[in-house]
Order: structure tokens, then C-alpha cells, then sequence
């Protein structure tokens, strides 16, 4: 009675873990089984045809079936698991139940359910089931053994009475028999041989408790397969360094290494006008080849001290990184700005702790100075309206961004800097080289997951990311492009280093403000307007007369050409967050024997 009380104890807090194995039904303290008669026949091929009629009284619950557990995974040493294979599963019911059987691997059991999930039963219900068992037997010198556990230990409910026959072609020379939870070396009520029969019990089980037979069959009486053993998955075997992994791995990787590099040597280096000055191309008629610029080399020319053949400050930026970014649309507007297509304005601050903003005011209409990227730029900036705030541009703009710099690219090609856009060519590259990382990944899983070569399919994957690393440069200029960015960066040069009294006799064509986009685009726009405000602070202190608002700007009150690097630094950095910034949408926000200790078992209950 002690041991019944303690059995359903354990029945209670178990309960709450058969939840999740049932699909959310737990089973009832009134539910139990009748009787659970398993029939054991061993076939003369070694396979191990298995009967169990089982009784079982739902009471008054209202349930669809039952289902069984039956673990065909076993550890059987440091690398192999030992499977049984469970075939031809058949259901019946004395009483009427429904039969509809699904069977599919959990883990390491396979879990058998029986009954309609549109219909439910109640009351006591019989159960037959009938299925094979491959892989069960175990051959020893003197005998051939069945270690068979006929009730398994997951049962959550009692069973009132377990009884186990074992029939083979010729009759078992020795039987035991165990009960109890998992472990347990308690001997069964009866273990004996009745002529070429084994029987076992009958024996009354409480919750989570099995019962498991044994019997010796005389060798050579039956044939006894070769056990079914599969490799349990182990990261250091899956990826073993042998002398056949570690030479294919270092070859393949080689290969990708080799073929990365051939590419980006053949189509990823700029070329050059063979035997030219750098930013000098042939005269016209001259015979000039072209070749690949040598790595490690200078492509800057001489100093120029204008920007050469009129460029824009956008297709400098784009020439000089091969990419059309928002800084380059921010120096095209102030550009425009400068050219008198549109004015800009720095508001007043109504505290010390506000963000800046600037009113655009369109002062001319697009015409035909423009190239295609101003002219889009400069439509897309006012579309309708003749002034727009800067800070109205953000989370709106992006789209005509995307359309801007496109256009940037379309006009370096046909400025015939470059055979195809760059960001083209990056995306091609890096499409391969995604394409690349997602085929290594796929070979080294299934290499990994069959094979202890997953080696090989590591070296695929770093050499795709190699190419994904290297795709980033391989949009190359032609010699037309590197003769100009010679020139460009003469120019950055002259930009960079140019002080104040060096520049006076050119201040009559306004070349601060002419050169300023320039400088965003380089980097140097704060230093440049500097340099510009102490042009004026000194010919103010020698008496000249300085306008102290530019043309195209107009800061707050007290601004003067002091605050201009300041205010032209923090508009270009706002300006290019602003037009860059997407809409967004917002979003929410996983050697003995004992019960339990051979094959089968498993467990049950109802759903």
C-alpha cells in the first residue's frame, strides 16, 4: 500500500510533464489500465513481432485515444547509437474505438498516436496493437537473448495487471523477469517456462512503473541480423583533421584563394594610359595602350588649382570612392546653391539646446547648365513648392535619394570613367560571393552531418567570403577615369593645403564659395570656410569692406563669416542624415538486469 501511495504521488507531479508530450491533455486521476497483455514472438529471421491488448478505462473523460512511446534509440558506445526499426504498426478495437494511427520520431522514441482527433470515447476501451521489431536480439557465446521492456516505465496512470508471453521456434532455456521504476531489480510475481512458452506475471504496476522480460534462446535457433548502429553526430568527427580533409581543405581554399585573386587582378585594378604623365590622356589620333594600374602606386597628378574640365563636386565624390553617396548630394545642393538655383537659410534657434535647420528656397528653374542628377536633384528638392525645410526632408526624401545617385553612376559611365556603374559591379560580386557562402554552408552541413568532412566545405565558405571582402573594390575606372582622378585629386590637393593669402588675388570670382561644394565633397569644408572668414577678418582689419552675408546663404541674427565653418560643417552632416533617413513603420516589440534495462518500453496514456 506504502508503495502504491508513493506511485501515485509521483503520478500527480508527473502529470504536469505529460502535458507537453500529449499536446496539452493531461491525464485524469480516475484514468487507468485494465489489463496490458504483451505477446512476444521471436521469428526464425530474428525479427521480434510484438502483440499488446490493452484495456483501458478513460472513466468519464472525454478523450480521443491513447498513445504509445516506444524508445528505438539507444547509446551503445563513445560514437554509435543502436537503432531498432519498428515496421508494420496495426491497430485494432474490440470495442469500437477509432484506430486512425499516426506514428513519427520524437527525439529518441518513436511516439504512436491512436484515434480520431474528431471524435472522443469514454469508458473502457480495448486496444490492440501489432507491429516488428528489428534489431532487438543480442547474441552471446552460450545463448541468444531477448531483453525486452513488454511495459514501459513512462506509463502515468496503473495498470492493474501486466502479464508477458514469450513464444520462439525453439523454447527459451533460462527466464527472469523485473518490475518496479526505472532501475529497479525487484523480481516479477512469475518468470517461467510453460513447455516451448515463457510467461511472465501477472503483475499489478503503479504509475511510472515497468515491467521487462528476459529469456535465453538456444544458439543457432533463430538468425540473428547484424545490430543496426548509426553514428551519433559529434562536432570533432564531423570536422576531423585528417591527412585526406586537411590536404582537400587546404586545396579547395587554395583554389578559391587563386580564383579571387585572378579576378580581381584581371577586372578589379584601374587602368592607365600606358607611358603618360598621370592625369594627361593622349592627344587626339595618338596611338596610347592601356594597361592595368600597378598596385601600391600614386594615382595622384600634378597640382590644379581649378577643378579640371569643369567636374562637379558629385561626380568628384563619386569618381574618387566609386560610390555616389548622400555627401555628394549635399555638395550638389550647395552647388546649386552657389550657381544660383536655389538660396539657403539658417533659422533662428529658439534655444541654445535646439537642433539646427535650414530654409531652401528655390530661386531659378532647372535649365540646360544642369546634367540629368542636378536637374532630378533640384525637382525632387521643391517638387511644386518654392521653399522647403531641411528637416521636412527626412523620412521623405529617400526615395528620390536612391533615384539621385543613380543617375551619378549612369553619368560616370557615360563620362567614360568606368565600363559599368560600380555599385553594379560591387552587387554582382557580392551576389557571388553570397551565393558562394550559402553553397559552402549547405556542402559543410551535409559534409558535417554524413561525412567527418566538413573541412572542404569550410574552405567554400571562406573563400566566399573572401570575394564578398574583396567585391567591394573590384568596380575599376578605365584610363579615361584614372587620368581624371589624377586630376581630381591634384585639385583635393591644391583644396587641402591652400591658405588664405594665397588666394586673395582670385577673391574678385568668388572662389570660396565656387570651390566650397568641392571641399565638402573632400572633406575639408569646415578648414575651407575658415580659411575664407580670415581672408575677410583681415581685409576688414586693413580697411577693406567685407560683405558679412554670402550671396546664396543667410545665417540668424548675428551671423557673420566667422560662424560660416560651423554652420556649413553642420549643414552638410545634417543635410546628409536627413535626405538618407527611410520612413519607418513602428513594430512589436521561443551483470544484472532491472526494470527499464532492455529494448522497448516506453510509455503511454490517452489524448
Amino acid at each position: 500500500m506504502l508503495r502504491r501511495l508513493l506511485a501515485l504521488l509521483g503520478a500527480i507531479a508527473g502529470a504536469v510533464l505529460l502535458v507537453g508530450l500529449t499536446g496539452g491533455v493531461a491525464v485524469a486521476a480516475d484514468e487507468q489500465v485494465d489489463s496490458y497483455q504483451v505477446a512476444l514472438t521471436v521469428q526464425s529471421n530474428g525479427t521480434l513481432h510484438v502483440r499488446e491488448q490493452i484495456t483501458y478505462y478513460f472513466g468519464t473523460q472525454q478523450r480521443h485515444g491513447i498513445y504509445r512511446t516506444i524508445p528505438v534509440r539507444y547509446t551503445y558506445n563513445n560514437t554509435d547509437d543502436r537503432l531498432l526499426k519498428v515496421t508494420n504498426i496495426r491497430v485494432v478495437s474490440t470495442t469500437g474505438a477509432p484506430t486512425d494511427v499516426s506514428a513519427k520520431t520524437e527525439g529518441g522514441s518513436l511516439v504512436i498516436r491512436v484515434g480520431d482527433p474528431n471524435r472522443t470515447i469514454t469508458g473502457r476501451q480495448v486496444y490492440i496493437l501489432d507491429y516488428d521489431v528489428q534489431g532487438a536480439l543480442n547474441t552471446f557465446a552460450d545463448h541468444i537473448e531477448v531483453f525486452w521492456n513488454a511495459v514501459g516505465s513512462d506509463w502515468s496512470v496503473p495498470i492493474t495487471a501486466a502479464t508477458t508471453t514469450l513464444s520462439a521456434p525453439r523454447a527459451p532455456t533460462q527466464v527472469a523477469c523485473y518490475f518496479g521504476q526505472t532501475g529497479s531489480s525487484l523480481p516479477c510475481s512469475a518468470a517461467r517456462i510453460e513447455g516451448a512458452t515463457a510467461v511472465y506475471g501477472p503483475q499489478d504496476l503503479a504509475p511510472y512503473e515497468g515491467l521487462t522480460v528476459v529469456a535465453a534462446l538456444p544458439p543457432g535457433s533463430v538468425t540473428v541480423p547484424p545490430m543496426i548502429l548509426q553514428e551519433r553526430f559529434s562536432v570533432a568527427r564531423a570536422f576531423s583533421v585528417t591527412p585526406w580533409t586537411a590536404t582537400g581543405g587546404l586545396g579547395i581554399l587554395a583554389l578559391g584563394l587563386g580564383g579571387v585573386g585572378y579576378v580581381f587582378w584581371t577586372r578589379g585594378r584601374d587602368r592607365r594610359w600606358r607611358d603618360q604623365v598621370p592625369g594627361l590622356a593622349p592627344a587626339p589620333g595618338q596611338e596610347t595602350d592601356a594597361e592595368a594600374r600597378p598596385l601600391f602606386t600614386d594615382p595622384t597628378g600634378p597640382v590644379e588649382y581649378s577643378p579640371p574640365e569643369n567636374v562637379r563636386p558629385g561626380q568628384m565624390g563619386t569618381l574618387i570612392d566609386e560610390r555616389a553617396q548622400p555627401l555628394d548630394v549635399t555638395a550638389t545642393i550647395v552647388d546649386l546653391a552657389v550657381r544660383g538655383y536655389l538660396h539657403i537659410e539658417e533659422l533662428e534657434r529658439k534655444h541654445i539646446f535646439a537642433s539646427r535647420d535650414w530654409r531652401l528656397t528655390q530661386q531659378r528653374q532647372p535649365d540646360a547648365d544642369l546634367l540629368t542628377y542636378e536637374r532630378t536633384l533640384l525637382e525632387s528638392l521643391f517638387n511644386g513648392r518654392s521653399e522647403v525645410l531641411v528637416s521636412e526632408l527626412k523620412r521623405t526624401f529617400a526615395t528620390d535619394l536612391k533615384k539621385v545617385e543613380g543617375q551619378l553612376y549612369d553619368d560616370v559611365v557615360k563620362s567614360g570613367w568606368f565600363r559599368r556603374r560600380p555599385d553594379r559591379t560591387r552587387g554582382l560580386w557580392g551576389f557571388l560571393g553570397v551565393v558562394a557562402v550559402l553553397a559552402g554552408a549547405g556542402l559543410t552541413y551535409l559534409l558535417a552531418r554524413y561525412t567527418h568532412a566538413g573541412l572542404l566545405g569550410v574552405a567554400v565558405v571562406v573563400s566566399g567570403l573572401l570575394l564578398l571582402l574583396v567585391s567591394g573594390r573590384m568596380p575599376a575606372r578605365t584610363a579615361r577615369g584614372s587620368a581624371m582622378l589624377a586630376r581630381v585629386l591634384g585639385f583635393r590637393t591644391y583644396l587641402h593645403t591652400a591658405e588664405a593669402e594665397q588666394l586673395r588675388f582670385e577673391e574678385r570670382t568668388d572662389v570660396f564659395s565656387k570651390y566650397l561644394p568641392y571641399a565638402i565633397v573632400f572633406g575639408d569644408a569646415e578648414r575651407w570656410a575658415k580659411a575664407f572668414a580670415a581672408l575677410a577678418a583681415a581685409q576688414a582689419a586693413g580697411g577693406t569692406v567685407v560683405t558679412p552675408v554670402l550671396p546664396w546663404y543667410t545665417g540668424p541674427t548675428g551671423w557673420d563669416l566667422g560662424h560660416l565653418g560651423d554652420s556649413i560643417g553642420s549643414f552638410a552632416t545634417t543635410t546628409a542624415g536627413a535626405i538618407a533617413t527611410t520612413a519607418s513603420s513602428g513594430g512589436s516589440g521561443f551483470s544484472g538486469g532491472s526494470s527499464g534495462g532492455g529494448f522497448g518500453g516506453g510509455g503511454g496514456g490517452s489524448w
